[in-house]
């Protein structure tokens, strides 16, 4: 590498505080954001969960014909993937990894002969899969949809369109793949099974776990078609939640790494453009001494 002069770290330093500044202001702007798409995904977990526990318990009280969406198909040929990814990167692995565990779960399903379907929510996952997926195919794509606010037109698009598509035995699974937030700073990658509703697995659905489901007879088809309604377009949109507060938490800490690395980087610089001048001074002393003894030597 080319020695630098003085003039040329100064200005590589001044490069890395301006990109501390900005990593810091990414940094705090994620950790706002943080903050009340937290809280958006703890208030709907109560409500989702309950919904998926009725589910589970009434799928395993009720006759699996009372609907179609609880029917059991023994065997299987076509698997829909519901993936849930960020529109935006400068979120470390966030994306990268949900991508490559949607690979390996695709590459599983195509070696048992399966053909799998896509519907992608998150701009970062459809440009890769509209780039790098020659065998996929792409049934929903949905970008720009992590705003101020969760655009709830999709979660109500992407949850019908894997609803006739299993009704119309277009599909015979449906799976929901996104990023779930575990704590402030962590997350992990959530498999879930979303159709048929007799997979739900429950805890405890046994006839005396405490549940009774009475229901008239005039009532049964509307209040079942309106829970299920409701069930699949909550258990989406809370993914869509989690993943949301998942990428904030991810981008807080990419941006706080970055930050420190600048740091660091800040130092090192700092302390190479010390030596420099250094000898820099040094030079020009030497060359002031020997000037004076060239001087000296011709009076």
């Amino acid at each position: 590498m080319a020695k630098l002069n003085l003039k040329d770290i100064k200005r590589k330093i001044q490069g890395l505080k301006n990109t501390k500044r900005i990593t810091n202001a990414m940094k705090l702007i994620a950790a706002a954001k943080l903050k009340s798409a937290y809280e958006a995904a703890e208030l709907a977990r109560p409500y989702s969960e309950k919904l998926y526990e009725t589910i589970g318990r009434f799928s395993h009280h009720i006759d699996p014909f009372i609907h179609p969406l609880f029917e059991v198909r023994t065997e299987f040929k076509n698997v829909d993937i519901i993936l849930i990814t960020a529109d935006r990167g400068l979120c470390g692995a966030f994306n990268s990894s949900i991508i490559k565990y949607t690979e390996r779960k695709l590459e599983d399903y195509s070696s048992k002969g399966l053909k799998v379907n896509l519907h992608i929510i998150g701009r970062k996952g459809l440009q890769y899969f509209e780039k790098f997926g020659k065998h996929v195919n792409i049934i929903n794509g949905f970008d720009q949809v992590f705003r101020k606010t969760i655009d709830f037109s999709v979660v109500k698009k992407v949850s019908e369109s894997v609803k006739e598509r299993f009704l119309k035995k277009k599909t015979d699974r449906v799976f929901l793949l996104y990023n779930q937030l575990k704590t402030k700073t962590s997350y992990f990658v959530q498999e879930k099974i979303f159709l048929p509703l007799s997979e739900i697995i429950v805890e405890d659905v046994s006839e005396n776990g405490g549940v009774i489901y009475e229901l008239e007879v005039f009532t049964v088809e509307r209040f079942i078609e309106n829970l299920l309604q409701r069930y699949l377009n909550f258990q989406l949109y809370r993914a869509m939640l989690e993943s949301n507060a998942a990428e904030q938490a991810a981008r807080m800490m990419a941006m706080e790494n970055a930050t420190k690395n600048a740091e660091d980087a800040i130092k090192k610089w700092t302390h190479l453009y010390n030596v420099a001048r250094q000898e820099a001074i040094t030079n020009e002393l030497i060359d002031i001494v020997n000037a004076v003894e060239a001087l000296k030597q011709a009076g």
